[in-house]
């Protein structure tokens, strides 16, 4: 059976002000599948993510629906390496992640090829997981600990490995500001001239990097500004605050190089699903919002069809399903 690829086909950020986790993932994964341009009817798996002491309640799902789509728990770190895998295996066509990064919770819908075969009107804005690696930290007998530096270098061939790419096939690097001072190993063979422009991102250690992905995500669909170079394929490195390794290669999912400003400032995509760019602004979700989105209305609760949210008027839900 060929493995099937995992594709980004709707991202999006919910910020954390309150502390409480139950509006911003509800609205988070209503953001993002209004990007991909889906109902929850199309999921069928949902993994949410605990971290320490928060957790995102799976049962902010309970307002899109509830057909019977299993809900899974996952650590933060694993949670969209479980949910990529899920894909890879075809035990899923379409899954919603809901991940945590600092103050912000970020949504992302995941489908495979067949999914994205089928839904034609994804290819312009798809983003593949090329090669997607988690590694917890390597003991080394002869440090007597961990060895950090074995650790980045397997993780990173790991993921050249399922890409089946070369270090130089990878344009840009983003990576946490001391990687290279402190794991020079990890990165040989990458042009280190690439790397300096990605730093300028800001990805620092001890974060889930969700949202630099999302950031990378925008930036190869042509939202956010131009990417520093012709871009077919970035690698992003994440750190996290036990040491376990992410290592993730992504590309544009029709192959071409991360595109422009001035070739995607008039195309019909999930921008007017929103209603905005949200590369470069973010705004509440509405009743609208919500119930574009969600299942068929036999399937939903009642109680909680009354969610207390800002009426934008005009049928959203029409525009969703363009």
């Amino acid at each position: 059976m060929r493995v099937s690829q995992a594709h980004i086909a709707g991202i999006a950020i919910a910020r954390v002000d309150d502390g409480t986790l139950h509006d911003p993932a509800l609205a988070a994964s209503a953001r993002a599948m209004l990007d991909a341009g889906i109902t929850y009817t199309n999921i069928d798996q949902s993994i949410v993510s605990f971290q320490d002491d928060s957790r995102i309640p799976a049962t902010c799902l309970h307002a899109f629906g509830m057909e019977g789509a299993p809900i899974a728990e996952v650590d933060n770190k694993s949670v969209l390496f479980t949910a990529v895998q899920s894909i890879k295996s075809r035990q899923s066509n379409c899954a919603l992640v809901l991940g945590l990064d600092s103050n912000l919770v970020v949504g992302i819908v995941l489908v495979s090829d067949l999914f994205l075969t089928s839904h034609a009107y994804l290819k312009d804005s798809a983003i593949c997981i090329r090669g997607y690696s988690l590694v917890y930290p390597v003991h080394s007998r002869s440090l007597g600990g961990t060895d950090p530096s074995r650790t980045a270098r397997t993780a990173v061939s790991s993921a050249l490995r399922q890409a089946q790419l070369r270090s130089t096939d990878v344009q840009l690097l983003h990576l946490p500001r001391d990687l290279r001072e402190s794991n020079p190993r990890a990165l040989s063979g990458f042009d280190a001239a690439t790397s300096e422009l990605s730093r300028s991102l800001g990805s620092e250690q001890g974060t889930a990097g969700f949202a630099v992905l999302a950031t990378l995500v925008w930036q190869f669909r042509g939202w956010a500004g131009d990417l520093p170079h012709i871009a077919h394929n970035c690698l992003l490195y994440t750190l996290s605050p036990s040491g376990a390794v992410s290592v993730i290669i992504l590309g544009r999912s029709d192959g071409r190089a991360a595109l422009k400003w001035e070739e995607v400032q008039n195309v019909r995509d999930g921008r007017e699903r929103l209603g905005y760019n949200p590369a470069v602004e973010t705004r509440e979700i509405c009743v609208e919002d919500l119930e574009a989105v969600r299942a068929r209305d036999e399937f939903v609760p009642t109680a909680q069809k009354a969610i207390q949210l800002p009426v934008k008027g005009g049928d959203r839900a029409a525009l969703a399903r363009l």
